[in-house]
């Protein structure tokens, strides 16, 4: 599936727009780690981080939840800093 590029400073208006059957995917810039964000029906975001180096069998220990778009933009710099792409799916 393709997705749309948007700009790190149009993120929050994105988190904050963000509908149940919509995401985005978080790429650092080596591709290997990415970020998976969706809101669940409380309004609540899930955010999902994937490292495929150091993946492990058990993926539940790498979900998160956040309640305001500002949390997951912070959570996002912390694991990428500034070097990461995002697609709206």
């Amino acid at each position: 599936m393709d997705c749309v590029q948007i700009k790190e400073r149009d993120l929050l208006k994105r988190l904050a727009s963000l509908d149940l059957d919509e995401g985005i995917r978080i790429e650092g810039q080596s591709q290997t780690a990415k970020i998976f964000i969706n809101r669940n029906a409380s309004g609540n975001f899930v955010v999902q981080f994937v490292d495929n180096m150091n993946s492990l069998n058990n993926s539940t220990h790498n979900i998160k939840y956040f309640y305001s778009p500002a949390e997951v933009l912070k959570f996002v710099k912390s694991t990428f800093d500034k070097n990461f792409s995002i697609c709206l799916y």
